[in-house]
């Protein structure tokens, strides 16, 4: 396996986590607020992170809706720059929220 510029790891790690925040405006398709999360029942951010092996945070996304599921801030923010970091022989590791992320997301 290639050696990472970022400190020599072998891996990425990708995660993500709920903020929360004051309520905001949105509703979606279906009458269910848009920042509103429930997996915990508040109103929330859905943020995107890279780090490093370690803990070292590397990149953090924009705020998504707390409704938005991991995977589709995933999509939308850190896995087109992934993909090609596991192209380059540096896979990505992440929890099950992440399953059938793609190439190199294990």
């Amino acid at each position: 396996m290639n050696r990472s510029p970022l400190g020599g790891s072998d891996e990425l790690i990708l995660d993500g986590t709920l903020i929360e925040s004051d309520r905001l405006a949105g509703v979606r398709d279906n009458a269910n607020d848009l920042w509103s999360s429930q997996k915990h029942k508040a109103f929330d951010g859905n943020a995107q992170f890279r780090s490093s092996p370690d803990g070292t945070p590397l990149w953090v996304s924009d705020a998504e809706p707390g409704s938005t599921p991991a995977i589709t801030a995933a999509r939308s923010h850190a896995l087109p720059a992934l993909y090609k970091a596991a192209a380059d022989g540096l896979p990505t590791l992440a929890d099950k929220g992440y399953i059938g992320a793609g190439v190199g997301i294990r």
